[in-house]
């Protein structure tokens, strides 16, 4: 009997904690970093590619071969850069039409504009004249890639007789077996984009963006001892002679700045995730409201949980209706309940909560205000900002 006592406690104990642990989804709308309501239709131009100051940035074959028997041609293509701005331009492209805000002219379209400048035409005003009242510009403003052959020794444990024979002298201990030769290429870049009023010609944002990212490519392996004491088998694992190409390399630096882009330049919806105030003191009938919670049923949840506050004054169940009338996107309610349930109970919770409604609220109207037009641009004026992303 004491065990299966201690097994009901066990389990009951689970099930508190797990009610105590129930959280919900919030989805909040939060505004464009700058007001661009009055920039809607916007002509996105191609990105300008980086000019590597010496030519080539890389010998045409690798180094770090010489010890080894492998021949390997370098990765880097005389294209890569013009190939790395297109990437760029595709990503921008697809940033902006992501955001169902804008109504975009193609780099297409608007690089021939962009040529006409060239003998002597008003490159902005032909853009105005086709209904587009902003243009995004871009270039890699910086580029490197590196690549060389590091070997790394493979020790394992060995057992052997290190004696003079006959004498046996067995001995157990590390040592080189073997030895891995790997290609290690590392690809940085910098990416600049603006967005310029066509009317005005200022400067409503622009942003750069810096990335890295670093791949390894196992070349081949030498083993030791291969039939002779001090021979060695270098044996190949890589079939090709050419490289990895970096191309792949930048475009999944481009690809990580992409969501981003598209929140800098327009409303957009963020997630996440809100822990429920745990039942204590312990009301029975707040069980109820708790599961319906964690179903996602929040309209029933709320209803409940406000019930018991109203009838009790249980304060985890005020707290919870005004999270769940956040999650369902009723600001205002949320933040007269929750300022009640703060008065009441002098929480910090609850004042902590409060805050982040309130805040949520003005986020929020913004984003309305913005994605309705009804706010003007205010002279943000040219902000710069660097985005470092790390892989």
């Amino acid at each position: 009997m004491r065990i299966a006592s201690k097994v009901l406690i066990v389990a009951s104990m689970v099930v508190f904690l797990t009610s105590c642990a129930t959280s919900i989804t919030v989805r909040h709308l939060v505004p464009g970093e700058v007001d661009l309501s009055a920039a809607r239709n916007i002509a996105v131009a191609s990105t300008s590619p980086y000019t590597f100051p010496y030519g080539r940035p890389l010998s045409p074959w690798i180094s770090g071969l010489s010890e080894t028997d492998f021949t390997l041609s370098s990765g880097y293509d005389a294209n890569l850069a013009s190939s790395v701005a297109a990437s760029a331009s595709r990503m921008l492209l697809d940033a902006v039409q992501s955001t169902a805000y804008f109504t975009v002219l193609s780099p297409e379209v608007t690089d021939a504009y962009m040529t006409l400048s060239k003998v002597g035409e008003n490159t902005f005003a032909m853009l105005k004249s086709k209904g587009m009242q902003a243009l995004l510009s871009s270039t890699i403003s910086y580029m490197d890639v590196d690549e060389q052959v590091v070997g790394r020794d493979v020790k394992t444990f060995v057992t052997e007789d290190v004696g003079p024979a006959p004498a046996v002298n067995i001995k157990s201990y590390e040592k080189v077996t073997s030895r891995e030769y790997f290609l290690v290429q590392k690809a940085t870049l910098t990416l600049t984009y603006t967005i310029s009023d066509l009317s005005s010609g200022a400067i409503l944002l622009s942003r750069s963006f810096t990335g890295k990212e670093d791949q390894e490519t196992k070349i081949g392996v030498r083993t030791y001892d291969a039939g002779a004491p001090g021979g060695y088998r270098d044996e190949r694992r890589y079939t090709s002679g050419y490289a990895p190409s970096f191309k792949p390399m930048f475009e999944k630096i481009l690809r990580s700045f992409s969501a981003t882009i598209s929140k800098q330049l327009a409303p957009s919806w963020q997630t996440k995730r809100l822990t429920l105030m745990s039942n204590k003191p312990k009301l029975e009938a707040a069980k109820d409201a708790y599961k319906l919670a964690e179903r996602g049923s929040y309209e029933a949840a709320y209803r409940q949980f406000l019930s018991l506050y109203q009838m009790n004054g249980h304060i985890a169940s005020g707290y919870n209706a005004a999270l769940l009338l956040e999650a369902m996107g009723r600001f205002a309610e949320a933040v007269d309940l929750m300022n009640d349930v703060y008065n009441r109970s002098g929480s910090r919770q609850a004042y902590a909560a409060l805050l982040d409604m309130q805040e949520a609220k003005s986020q929020s109207e913004k984003a309305q205000r913005q994605i309705s037009g009804e706010s003007a641009l205010d002279g943000q004026g040219v902000m710069m900002m660097q985005y470092v992303v790390m892989e």
